[in-house]
């Protein structure tokens, strides 16, 4: 009889769970009108950006973090071409909390001197008497050219060191497969030179660790 009220609870328990995931997912599904805004928003964003037009970022900008906003219109005001890619808007949204969402999204930036591409950046919005409002984000840190500089110099310091030490281990692996005797030579050097890093890996475990080598043909009388 326990046992068939421990299984009771733990049903109505998980139920409940269920419930209440439902109507908070129910109670924070954006309208097409919603979406639609901050769709317009964030391409409005850009088109500031590139215009440098800090009046603009203002209308976009919630007023409850003025400090946030003038370090965004500070930053737009040396000349960026920007570009934001967050679409599908509905793959890239998570809501956070009652009328706030945070939008995921990549960008692209150049200045004078530098450009990036290909890295995330994210927007808060936060419903504020019907209009979706930016609260927070940090794309204005990453298109500072000192960000741009700092990520470019950590690329020359872990990056290509690493891809070098790959392109030797690959080349060393290629060296032996052409010096190593055995019946298939001719597909793993096929293999080293179209699949690269992923084949000299497999070579090693597969044909220099365990010595392959072609066997001498034996004769039984």
């Amino acid at each position: 009889m326990k046992k068939i009220h421990s299984m009771l609870f733990v049903i109505m328990f998980i139920a409940g769970i269920f419930l209440i995931k439902t109507n908070i997912t129910a109670q924070t599904t954006l309208s097409l009108t919603d979406k639609e805004q901050i769709t317009n928003n964030l391409n409005s964003l850009v088109q500031a950006i590139n215009m440098g037009d800090t009046q603009k970022i203002s209308s976009l900008m919630s007023l409850n973090n003025p400090a946030l906003l003038s370090k965004i219109q500070e930053q737009i005001r040396g000349g960026i071409a920007y570009q934001l890619d967050f679409s599908p808007l509905d793959n890239n949204m998570e809501m956070i909390g009652q009328d706030k969402i945070k939008v995921k999204a990549r960008f692209s930036a150049s200045g004078v001197g530098w450009n990036i591409s290909g890295l995330s950046t994210y927007f808060v919005f936060e419903k504020q008497s019907d209009q979706w409002l930016i609260t927070e984000t940090d794309f204005y840190k990453k298109i500072d050219a000192d960000y741009v500089y700092d990520l470019m110099k950590k690329v020359f310091i872990f990056v290509i060191p690493i891809s070098l030490l790959l392109f030797i281990f690959w080349l060393l692996m290629l060296i032996d497969c052409i010096k190593r005797e055995f019946d298939d030579r001719v597909l793993w050097i096929i293999m080293l030179i179209f699949l690269n890093f992923t084949a000299a890996i497999l070579y090693f475990f597969i044909v220099k660790r365990k010595n392959i080598t072609r066997k001498p043909l034996e004769f039984k009388m």
